[in-house]
């Protein structure tokens, strides 16, 4: 049972949208998903609450505050659990890095944000002498534009790859499909070109961030065999 876990110490990086997004990819896979939300404004939950009747079957929306978060990681019983959490640096998140399988770190292409995952990455470091475990991560790209990248976000790629830090290749797309389930329920596979434009586009995306998040998952537990071994 893997456990995703979404972190960010800045909002507005797409954390949300992104996690909400790898949910929907599952789910319509078939497969059962536990999406935790640890956030004080509770987004996901009032989502789940506000369109109860669009919510994706296989998909299971938890809240989770406090020292609650653990313990629900630690009661989901689906095959994939993935969780948002709160956007602070606080015990709570410290003890969610620590339950993560694959931490993803969202940013945009700008340095405030490289910084903001920079200081998620040394929270995971720490996490991982505290646990006595590595704890994997990649950062990834999130609201970025469909149609060029700019010199900013050609720089950030270029100082994690002299750090070394592992990035994710797909990135997910600023489209307003990934807003739209927040405004009309239901999830990205529901949604028409009434709603928004090219939603196959945004569906692609998904798809395609979701086969990379696998691998990694794949990657991860090889080396944690290899290490064993």
């Amino acid at each position: 049972m893997p456990t995703i876990v979404f972190a960010s110490s800045k909002g507005g990086v797409g954390k949300t949208t992104s996690a909400l997004a790898l949910s929907f990819v599952l789910a319509n896979h078939g497969i059962l998903t536990t999406l935790i939300d640890a956030d004080p404004n509770a987004p996901l939950v009032r989502w789940a609450d506000r369109f109860p009747e669009g919510l994706p079957s296989g998909l299971t929306v938890r809240g989770a505050l406090g020292s609650e978060v653990a313990e629900v990681i630690d009661a989901a019983t689906d095959p994939f659990v993935i969780v948002d959490l709160e956007g602070s640096k606080n015990i709570e998140v410290s003890v969610g890095l620590g339950r993560a399988d694959l931490a993803l770190i969202p940013m945009k292409g700008s340095q405030l944000d490289a910084d903001e995952a920079a200081s998620v990455i040394r929270l995971i470091r720490r996490q991982e002498l505290v646990f006595r475990r590595k704890i994997p991560y990649r950062v990834f790209f999130s609201q970025t534009s469909p149609v060029i990248a700019d010199r900013g976000m050609r720089d950030i790629e270029a100082q994690l790859r002299d750090q070394e830090i592992p990035t994710m290749r797909v990135a997910m797309m600023d489209r307003a499909a990934f807003k739209a389930p927040f405004r009309i329920g239901g999830s990205i596979y529901n949604l028409t070109a009434a709603d928004v434009r090219h939603p196959e586009v945004a569906i692609e995306n998904a798809e395609a961030f979701a086969a990379e998040v696998n691998q990694a998952l794949i990657a991860e537990h090889k080396n944690r065999a290899v290490e064993a071994a």
